[in-house]
């Protein structure tokens, strides 16, 4: 239902192009601007409540950031639960990070964003790469991101309904993707590791609100440098509704106003 109202509100942005990609393992979609502004890409999580989503759906969400950024954006096409539990998902978001270093992307060039859930295993990539002491990525853009997969940061008044999603919804997600045996990722970075600038988006009145203040503030206090926008009166993930709602384009440029500067311009070329 999520993904098939995703493909309803997904028009092509006037100039982009996507390519869709079957590299092995790894599966997802380029959605590249007229020209590139730089040698840097964003390697994009789509939500979903780790059961749905594709990139299909995010085709009108990747085109705007595309747009916005001037980098070609990867959108990958992670493992979904219940059929894919964890850490099915994660390992092909790591799978896919690897993937775009092949592809001449250096790590430090690639920036990762995400929204939910994806938003989530956005994060968790970001933290295992700096616990394993590799080189982190450019930035990470987060939309409404869930931090706490045992839903303990949702304000009570917000549970039943935020416009989009309910406790209810989230809790029954978060069953199919846990499969009862693996940890339970908790996004805890470690203090003084490696991280990169963070970038979170949420609403001030949704359901995901407290987690996106407290994974900002986990982060503040590992060091790493990280923006908490939150926007009044709108629904999770307003940023993906980029037909219906204003707000969703002038967040997106937001996001390029954070990311742009961290991501040093090279000799403008034709995207190939």
């Amino acid at each position: 239902m999520i993904d098939q109202v995703m493909r309803l509100t997904a028009f092509p942005v006037h100039g982009t192009t996507v390519e869709v990609v079957v590299a092995g393992t790894v599966r997802g979609e380029w959605t590249r601007p007229p020209v590139v502004s730089s040698d840097a890409a964003v390697l994009y999580v789509h939500g979903g409540g780790f059961v749905a989503g594709s990139p299909r759906g995010y085709r009108g969400v990747a085109g705007r950031l595309t747009a916005a950024l001037g980098l070609p954006v990867f959108v990958v096409d992670y493992r979904l639960a219940p059929e894919h539990r964890n850490p099915a998902a994660g390992d092909d978001i790591d799978a896919a990070f690897e993937w775009l270093v092949r592809q001449g992307f250096a790590a430090d060039r690639i920036v990762v964003a995400g929204d939910s859930a994806g938003g989530h295993l956005a994060t968790e990539l970001m933290l295992a790469r700096a616990d394993r002491g590799l080189t982190p990525p450019a930035a990470l853009v987060l939309f409404s991101p869930m931090t706490d997969l045992g839903l303990g940061l949702v304000t009570p008044d917000r549970a039943n309904d935020d416009g989009l999603l309910s406790l209810k919804v989230a809790r029954a997600a978060v069953a199919h993707y846990l499969d009862g045996r693996s940890a339970v990722p908790d996004l805890r970075p470690t203090p003084g590791s490696a991280l990169p600038p963070v970038l979170v988006q949420a609403s001030d009145c949704e359901l995901f609100t407290g987690d996106a203040v407290e994974l900002a503030d986990r982060l503040r206090r590992a060091g790493a440098s990280c923006e908490l926008q939150l926007w009044p009166g709108q629904m999770h993930v307003f940023q993906l509704l980029v037909n219906l709602v204003p707000e969703a384009t002038r967040a997106h440029r937001a996001a390029a106003q954070f990311v742009l500067p961290l991501v040093r311009p090279g000799a403008d070329r034709i995207a190939g």
